[in-house]
């Protein structure tokens, strides 16, 4: 029987950047936890892990790209022994809470409501940076999943603090806090699995390269050591798989929600409407934008509303945006939902808009360096790309699925806990086995 969330006080947060000899003795015990895991082969004997129930941990690096990770000694044993995509195409926006909510959810922002990192919503207000599941529009898998009696945990996660609409969620989950490091979450994702009822969905945000790729630019010496800290924790939690003999009816899932490209020009998009006669709110920034124009409901204000609506496009034109009134995008990024405000604008790569508050760069501003990298561009751009691999119960080593789309990820985790696909989900399940991905694409390298 499906029982009610329940939050757990997560223990005090530890120091994000260790100190040098803490950050040696870490990568010792992380080099130390491989051998055990690099060295597992069929002949060990059959765990009685074999005959549980099938269990699914989704962990996610934030604005990581295939390059980031592919010296990275646990993403290589990933590569090895499970499936590694070429890349994962984000959902349109290519942001953070879009994206890991479609990740939970299967369907796009203009049907899960959470179309940008803020937005407004026309009866409820300003959304910004909100783990309240309440805002979803759409039912995520915490919720799905406690219906059919498996229960879930979540270390960070978009939607993830608390019941959904109709009073499920996460039996687990820990608010929101920038400052624990990725050790302590594998450290109690271990301990969640170890309950007399465990978890059988986990979800597991991680910083991955996103902070340093804004204020430092993608590719930096930064982002390549924060990305070696968390390889080296991911590293334990998949020894600690290991050990345990969970391997044989655990999946482990490693994705992240988009890429980041260097900016080589910001514009404030506000100034410059403002400049050509148009009063807007620009909300979000980077790659991607909302624009609100007016708020009347007369047959007046409406007539405004949508010649201002008609220069606003064009002005966007003439910076080298692209710009549609809301309703009006490409068939793959679909923004009737009016959280996408009037209409919505598209920098090109190497192009960030920023505010007039400077909100958006205020903390790189704060050290003198500026906004460095952006994301939120065209979700098929190859600097938009995440990444995708996976290990454990029905992954075949070496196996290459091509490039696998955000909107594939939930039809994959009910496909391995052996659950139904909602008819709302347009995704399909991404093939984790040689002969899978032979049958679909009559090639053991897909390009999807």
């Amino acid at each position: 029987m499906a029982s009610a969330p329940q939050n757990v006080t997560p223990e005090p947060p530890g120091p994000y950047h260790p100190a040098p000899m803490i950050r040696i003795l870490a990568f010792a015990f992380a080099f130390a936890a491989l051998l055990p895991f690099a060295r597992a082969s069929a002949a060990v004997e059959p765990s009685p892990a074999a005959a549980a129930p099938p269990t699914v941990i989704l962990i996610s690096l934030d604005g990581t790209r295939p390059a980031d990770v592919a010296g990275l000694p646990l993403f290589r044993r990933l590569a090895e022994r499970g499936a590694a995509a070429d890349g994962l195409v984000p959902v349109f926006p290519s942001n953070t809470f879009p994206n890991h909510v479609t990740f939970v959810t299967g369907v796009e922002p203009d049907r899960h409501g959470i179309v940008n990192n803020a937005f407004r919503d026309p009866a409820r207000g300003v959304y910004r940076y909100d783990d309240d599941p309440t805002w979803l529009q759409a039912e995520p898998l915490w919720s799905l999943l406690a219906r059919a009696g498996i229960p879930s945990a979540s270390y960070h996660w978009v939607g993830s603090e608390g019941a959904w609409r109709d009073g499920l969620g996460p039996k687990h989950w820990v608010r929101f806090d920038s400052r624990v490091p990725a050790q302590r979450k594998m450290d109690r994702i271990l301990e969640w699995l170890a309950l007399a009822d465990p978890p059988r969905f986990v979800t597991c945000w991680l910083r991955g390269a996103d902070a340093t790729g804004h204020r430092l630019g993608p590719a930096t010496p930064e982002s390549a050591q924060a990305l070696a800290e968390q390889d080296a924790a991911l590293a334990q939690l998949a020894a600690g798989l290991e050990a345990r003999g969970l391997l044989a009816s655990t999946t482990l899932l490693v994705v992240s929600d988009h890429g980041m490209a260097r900016v080589e020009r910001t514009l404030d998009l506000e100034k410059e409407l403002e400049a050509a006669g148009v009063r807007a709110s620009v909300i979000g920034g980077g790659g991607f934008a909302t624009v609100q124009l007016g708020r009347g409901a007369g047959q007046r204000e409406a007539k405004q509303r949508r010649a201002a609506v008609r220069r606003a496009v064009e002005v966007a034109h003439e910076l080298g945006f692209e710009a549609f009134a809301r309703g009006e995008t490409p068939p793959d990024w679909p923004t009737a939902n009016p959280r996408f405000g009037d209409l919505v604008v598209v920098a090109p790569v190497g192009t960030a808009i920023v505010d007039g508050h400077g909100a958006l760069a205020a903390p790189a501003a704060a050290l003198g360096l500026g906004l460095q990298g952006a994301h939120g561009h065209r979700p098929e751009a190859p600097e938009m790309a995440g990444i995708f691999f996976a290990l454990g119960r029905g992954v075949d080593p070496g196996a290459r699925p091509g490039r696998v789309r955000a909107l594939d990820v939930a039809p994959t985790v009910l496909a391995l806990l052996g659950q139904p696909q909602p008819a709302a989900m347009t995704g399909r399940p991404i093939p984790l086995q040689v002969a899978a991905i032979r049958s679909t694409t009559g090639s053991e390298n897909p390009a999807r």
